[in-house]
């Protein structure tokens, strides 16, 4: 699959709360590796650095478009969702830069109508592992 960009409907975050941008590859319906990025001018960036546990949303951005990608359509646009559980979360890092490029890897672990469960991890530029976790979603209504 050749990297592309992450379609609007797929997520609604925009502008510096948008973080994943791209999809680079999705090699099985339950999984999805994305890039994407905190911008500089967030508001989670403090003398241009950002706390890692930020990253936990990119990692649930990336969740929603693995859910979109897994649609019956190929993908689908996207239904208001919600975070609603991390467990075993793992932080390498305090913080990282703002701006630098990483890469989201999820994999959906289980599923239960609304309810879903992934693995996600979540690198750095040099693809050094920055945040591990499990993360629970609610696909709303």
């Amino acid at each position: 699959m050749a990297e592309r960009d992450v379609p609007d409907d797929f997520i609604p975050q925009r502008g510096p709360a948008r973080l994943v941008h791209t999809i680079l590859e999705s090699p099985r319906p339950d999984v999805v590796v994305c890039a994407g990025r905190v911008p500089a001018d967030s508001a989670f960036v403090s003398e241009g650095r950002v706390p890692a546990v930020v990253l936990l949303e990119m990692a649930a951005q990336a969740a929603a478009v693995q859910q979109a990608l897994a649609a019956p359509a190929g993908g689908a646009p996207a239904r208001p969702g919600y975070l609603v559980g991390i467990r075993e979360a793992s932080f390498l890092a305090d913080d990282v830069a703002a701006g630098v490029r990483l890469t989201a890897t999820v994999r959906r672990t289980g599923q239960a109508g609304p309810l879903a469960t992934y693995d996600v991890t979540v690198n750095g530029p040099d693809d050094e592992p920055i945040v591990s976790a499990s993360l629970s979603t609610h696909a709303g209504e």
